[in-house]
């Protein structure tokens, strides 16, 4: 579980870095190991990372931005790195992709074993392990730019990508959700925000959307059916149920005390089996 977070100025002239705070706070819980953000405004687009709280809210009062995406994480594929905190810079037909991701991709190995035929290394691969969120950073990349007719992944899928040119300007930023994942999105003629929290509409699944920095506008790009297989196909009665709800919440329970003590493997550890038990219930983590 990860937290994405998007917010714009629509007229220019104030800093979000206060409304991003707030959103933040209001989906804390949804990841505090390793963050990183995308700040822009009239001067540059700039990227910062942390592995920490406190080292992310350094880096967003240095400066003010009109627009930033910003992303806190807890780990499930990797540890708590400065390579394995998004966002994931993929440099592609000269073009640069800033992109982030909350979810779970369950063919991350497939994925990563057809990058390496392709000549791609992966910035966030440490000890024989990488992040799987870069392995669909890659795909979604590749399927965009033409260089394969389909994304390969599967999993719960909710992103972010910002798409700049040579100049280091902005052109369009991209967001997408299939069923299993969320993402919110809300505008009015002062702001645009996107999050993975909040009281406003969802955005519709399966269907890619970006900004457009000439037109102003959201704009409905192709259909894009990212799908996500379920890891068991059971059949419960009411008993069964109960009990691997019960089950669940023991879990969630335990996972959150090691997290308290720093016991982060182990940590990391019990939210596969949360993820596996929340799949067989169809539930989202």
């Amino acid at each position: 579980m990860c937290g994405i977070i998007y917010a714009k100025n629509l007229r220019g002239s104030d800093p979000v870095n206060s409304l991003v705070k707030m959103l933040y706070q209001n989906q804390r819980d949804r990841g505090q190991q390793g963050f990183g953000f995308v700040g822009m405004n009239s001067k540059s687009i700039s990227a910062y990372r942390a592995t920490d709280e406190a080292g992310i809210m350094g880096y967003l009062n240095e400066n003010l931005y009109d627009e930033v995406l910003f992303h806190h994480r807890n780990p499930t594929s990797t540890q708590n790195t400065l390579n394995s905190t998004h966002p994931f810079i993929i440099k592609l037909a000269g073009k640069s992709y800033h992109f982030v991701h909350n979810g779970i991709i369950q063919n991350d190995d497939e994925l990563q074993a057809g990058h390496i035929s392709r000549g791609i290394a992966y910035k966030s691969e440490e000890d024989g392990s990488f992040n799987d969120s870069e392995a669909l950073a890659w795909d979604f990349c590749l399927w965009l730019n033409g260089h394969q007719k389909r994304m390969l992944a599967r999993g719960a899928v909710a992103m972010v990508c910002l798409e700049t040119d040579e100049r280091n300007h902005a052109r369009r930023l991209y967001f997408y959700r299939n069923a299993d994942a969320p993402l919110k999105i809300y505008r009015d003629r002062a702001l645009l925000v996107i999050s993975s929290e909040g009281n406003y509409p969802i955005v519709h699944e399966n269907r890619l959307y970006y900004w457009d920095y000439s037109a102003g506008k959201v704009c409905k790009s192709r259909v894009l059916n990212i799908a996500c297989p379920r890891l068991y196909d059971l059949c419960f009665d009411d008993g069964l149920e109960d009990m691997i709800r019960a089950e669940l919440l023991d879990l969630k329970r335990e996972r959150d005390y090691l997290i308290s003590v720093g016991n982060h493997e182990e940590a990391d550890y019990l939210d596969e089996q949360i993820m596996g038990l929340a799949y067989q219930l169809k539930g989202r983590i």
